[in-house]
């Protein structure tokens, strides 16, 4: 009984960590060249993780048919150095940065996922992304992006189909 609560207590001071820094939250949407293929995903994920690690910098991406969504937290500029390298990648085309902003806290802070695909998610929650998605696509001024937003991200992240 010790250790589990001892477990709960480590998780919620993970929770609650506060930064040093302010963090730096960026989502973009892009759309792909071409249909990403297996080794696209492969390049993605072995690259991100070992970087994004190096960087402080966390986020996801989720890729549905020609939808790019990618959100990257962390230290400012380790997130604006890496959206650079993202932006000049040929595989996807950045159509709109739809917010940018300063948190005190780190919204994603254990995830580096890659949504490889949508096949998995339930209709009503695939249709919910799609309905944000859209609106952040059309907004004409910055998006907001909240905590139901990436609780949603993180849903889909959590129910997308694993590599094969």
């Amino acid at each position: 009984m010790a250790s589990n609560e001892s477990g709960h207590r480590l998780l919620w001071e993970t929770i609650q960590r506060q930064e040093s820094y302010p963090i730096y939250r960026l989502t973009y949407l892009s759309k792909p060249t071409e249909p990403f293929t297996d080794a696209d995903f492969d390049d993605i994920e072995k690259k991100s993780i070992k970087a994004n690690n190096a960087r402080d910098v966390t986020g996801l991406l989720i890729v549905q048919d020609e939808r790019i969504l990618q959100t990257l937290e962390g230290p400012k500029q380790s997130v604006i150095e890496l959206y650079a390298k993202i932006e000049a990648d040929p595989r996807h085309t950045i159509t709109k940065v739809v917010s940018e902003v300063e948190d005190e806290e780190r919204l994603l802070l254990t995830w580096s996922m890659v949504v490889r695909g949508t096949s998995c998610i339930p209709r009503e929650v695939l249709e919910q992304y799609l309905r944000i998605y859209d609106e952040m696509q059309n907004a004409t001024e910055p998006y907001e992006i909240t905590i139901d937003h990436i609780e949603l991200f993180k849903t889909i992240s959590v129910l997308a189909p694993l590599p094969t």
